[in-house]
């Protein structure tokens, strides 16, 4: 039976896949949801008086993300500037160490880029022999007929020759054969193989041995490694150009990485208003009984099976991060009505979606989180971002 910790983990997960899901996964800006997602929050916040709200009876036909906002993506009938204690987020002071990038950590990301960049020399003049890492293609088939997942379509994979790492005896059946030449693998998926459509089949692989490999090279950072295998990134056409990117991308992610910290544990909210808490709990109950349907459950079957003795249970195990939800929503909203960042138009948010993630149309999540909703987390987004546009290295 799964613990209680890893189901609060799942659920946070699905929580953040939603949300990801209408921003288009995007964090290459560092301004993407994900620290919405994090699991501690400080602060003074009083919940008490939402602690108890209650989970009972929660019918996800009746809950919608918009619910308990105004049109302009407020919480509804609350003045957050009298629950959230201002900060200075007109000069946000951001500690030295958090904006400077070592050059070891650039050196890092730039080995692991071509770490995966390994040439191998192709050795064509030799039958291949046990132990062997060769590079192969195949088609598979049963009775004549080709099965998914039983095709490489010519892109070449790398397996050992004489290994179980394949069904059978397959990669047995390629020693012996010369590279550049063409072997039907004859094998038996076994019976208790995971798609039951192949169990106990007799399958034909027609593979082609394409090259024994040989040692191995490491790609080198030059501007032709750049222009090979980053044209697609706008303004990165040489070996400096990529450094220099990797080198902001690294800053701003640790830039925004404190400022969520400091939004989560160091923003004074003085309570949390029980309608807003109430949302949050509602929000995290609609996701924990998508997951329960995909099982075939209702919520309350799927949270015992969980090992949560009730819907309360499971809420009250999960309130340090449904506060941490409800805190940071309230700061965000605060940010921007005193900031002046509060109206949003529909045409906004197209704009927003369009330049951010390249989508055009939002019909469809305006369908399934409604206008309010969106503009919430719209809005959040660009917060966020006036925030870290006046960041000052303290």
């Amino acid at each position: 039976m799964k613990s209680k910790k890893m189901l609060i983990l799942g659920l946070l997960a699905i929580m953040a896949l939603l949300v990801m899901a209408a921003c288009g996964g995007n964090s290459s800006n560092g301004n993407g949801a994900g620290g919405l997602e994090r699991e501690q929050f400080g602060g003074t916040a009083g919940s008490n008086e939402a602690a108890n709200s209650g989970g009972a009876g929660f019918m996800a036909s009746d809950f919608f993300f918009s619910d308990g906002l105004d049109e302009n993506g407020f919480w509804q009938g609350i003045a957050v500037l009298d629950y959230v204690e201002m900060f200075n987020y007109q000069a946000f002071p951001i500690p030295a160490d958090v904006y400077r990038v070592s050059d070891d950590l650039i050196q890092n990301i730039i080995d692991d880029i071509l770490s995966d960049h390994v040439a191998f020399e192709r050795i064509t003049d030799r039958l291949v022999e046990y132990g062997d890492h060769i590079n192969i293609d195949f088609v598979g088939s049963v009775d004549g007929v080709e099965f998914s997942g039983g095709n490489t379509f010519g892109r070449g994979t790398y397996v050992t020759a004489g290994s179980p790492e394949f069904i059978d005896d397959f990669l047995h059946q390629v020693i012996g054969h010369m590279p550049g030449s063409v072997v039907n693998v004859e094998v038996t998926f076994p019976d208790n193989y995971h798609e039951a459509s192949l169990a106990g089949a007799q399958a034909l692989f027609v593979t082609t041995i394409n090259y024994i490999a040989g040692e191995s090279t490491r790609a080198e950072l030059t501007d032709e490694f750049v222009q090979n295998n980053f044209f697609h990134l706008d303004g990165i056409e040489t070996a400096d150009d990529l450094i220099e990117d990797i080198h902001n991308v690294l800053q701003n992610n640790a830039i925004m990485g404190y400022l969520y910290d400091y939004l989560m544990t160091q923003v004074t909210v003085r309570s949390i208003p029980p309608s807003v808490m109430r949302h949050h709990e509602q929000s995290m109950l609609y996701q924990a009984t998508q997951q329960a349907m995909q099982f075939g459950m209702d919520l309350e079957t799927f949270l015992s099976a969980q090992d949560f003795e009730s819907v309360d249970d499971f809420l009250e195990e999960n309130r340090e991060s449904l506060e941490m939800h409800a805190r940071l929503s309230l700061v965000l909203q605060a940010v921007a009505e005193d900031a002046g960042i509060a109206t949003l138009t529909a045409d906004d948010l197209s704009v927003f979606f369009l330049e951010e993630m390249g989508i055009a149309d939002i019909t469809m999540f305006e369908e399934m989180y409604g206008l309010p909703w969106l503009k919430q987390f719209v809005r959040g987004e660009k917060v966020l971002v006036y925030i870290r546009e006046r960041v000052v290295v303290a």
